[in-house]
């Protein structure tokens, strides 16, 4: 009999594990099902496309009920929810009651936005929800329409924990936001805000190009700035005394696991999964693995970043351990680029294959690319890319307008 292997989690991590197993010459021995409680696929490096105005919100999420062919072999449970997991008896619990047994769990469900531990962070905008596209857009609209009425506006981008998935957007979109402000006309009249509660948290070799760029842009970025409190979603309190009244608030709400996860007491004091870097095992929970963004892995004392193109290569080690294949060579090199307007963008590549091939004495390293004309071309690129390897040759490609 075949050993069921389910998947939690059609993002770029269940997507990557479950695609390594189609891909597979021989996948006999496993019978593999997907389980998301939704039924599109999104990359959030596309929505500043949307907020800014270059696109629909709709083009930014594609049908999984379309991707079948690359995934031969492969059951996919869409728009279900997962109620409960039994990990001593290796069992999913569905919504609706169904258990679900399994010989593999690979966890992939992503994080959820907490914003219970800063009072008054849930009435301003969540920059991690798909949901808040829409209000983005509006945000940018009142401001430069403030803006051109000759009120002084302040758009603050707050982070309010740390580690938290993709770590150059919250920059990326101050960036984007300097970007189609200045396009208004209106940039003299907008303060661009960004605070995080750490010293600097991307990789340290990019903090050099990433200074200098707020230099240019005229970005304020204030590290070691807690948030403890927002009151009325426009007036920010920090640990240290200080406070900044703004005009909108985007948040970096505080991230953890999902309840069903979180239930499983399986979690860090941070609401993460604790897992071993060399194989995304959770310590303790047998035939049970983490990855993505729900997963915690220090590294030197510092957090394992939390991306999408890591969360599709520990998906692909995952299914290799499952699958013990022979000869398998784990990469774990990242690409993300912070895009920085017209046409620019910052290339961050962090590689951690050291680490996991000696999780004892391996170090990571991290690659700058300052892309100054091509770093949005590289980034639909990337994100074209992976719709490919999901959807096909005939999968919809994204094709923003060009800036106006």
């Amino acid at each position: 009999m075949p050993k069921n292997v389910i998947v939690i989690g059609a993002g770029f991590g269940g997507l990557g594990c479950a695609k390594t197993f189609a891909d597979a010459k021989d996948s006999s021995g496993v019978a593999v099902t997907v389980i998301d409680a939704k039924s599109w696929f999104t990359i959030g490096g596309t929505w500043q496309y949307a907020w800014a105005g270059r696109v629909d919100t709709s083009s930014t999420t594609w049908d999984l009920s379309k991707c079948g062919a690359q995934f031969p072999g492969v059951s996919m449970l869409l728009d279900t929810d997962v109620a409960s997991l039994d990990l001593e008896g290796k069992k999913v619990v569905l919504g609706d009651g169904t258990a679900l047994e399994y010989d593999h769990l690979v966890l992939s469900p992503g994080v959820v936005g907490d914003p219970s531990s800063v009072p008054g962070m849930d009435a301003t905008l969540d920059m991690y929800s798909h949901d808040s596209i829409e209000r983005q857009r509006a945000d940018v609209q009142d401001i430069v329409a403030n803006a051109t009425a000759g009120e002084t506006q302040t758009l603050l981008v707050a982070i309010g924990a740390v580690p938290y998935k993709c770590p150059v957007a919250p920059f990326e979109a101050a960036f984007i936001a300097d970007d189609v402000i200045r396009r208004a006309g209106v940039r003299d009249k907008v303060d661009i805000v960004v605070t995080a509660p750490v010293a600097w948290p991307l990789p340290d070799p990019a903090k050099e190009v990433f200074v200098r760029l707020f230099e240019e842009k005229n970005v304020r970025f204030l590290p070691e700035k807690t948030v403890v409190s927002i009151e009325g979603g426009v007036k920010a309190s920090f640990a240290d005394g200080d406070a900044i009244a703004a005009s909108k608030i985007w948040s970096v709400y505080p991230q953890r696991a999902p309840d069903f996860v979180k239930a499983t007491g399986a979690c860090n004091p941070r609401g993460f999964v604790p897992v071993n870097i060399a194989t995304n095992g959770v310590e303790g929970s047998d035939g049970v693995y983490c990855i993505g963004d729900c997963c915690g892995i220090a590294v030197g004392g510092k957090p394992h970043p939390k991306a999408g193109e890591f969360a599709w290569q520990m998906g692909e080690m995952v299914a290799h351990e499952i699958m013990r294949t022979e000869g398998y060579e784990h990469s774990r090199l990242g690409a993300c680029i912070a895009e920085c307007g017209a046409g620019a963008g910052v290339l961050v590549a962090p590689d951690y294959t050291q680490c996991v091939k000696d999780p004892e004495g391996g170090k990571p390293s991290c690659a700058i690319q300052d892309r100054k004309t091509d770093g949005e071309a590289a980034k639909l690129d990337w994100v074209n890319k992976y719709i490919r390897n999901i959807f096909g040759e005939g999968g919809r490609r994204f094709e923003p307008a060009a800036a106006a």
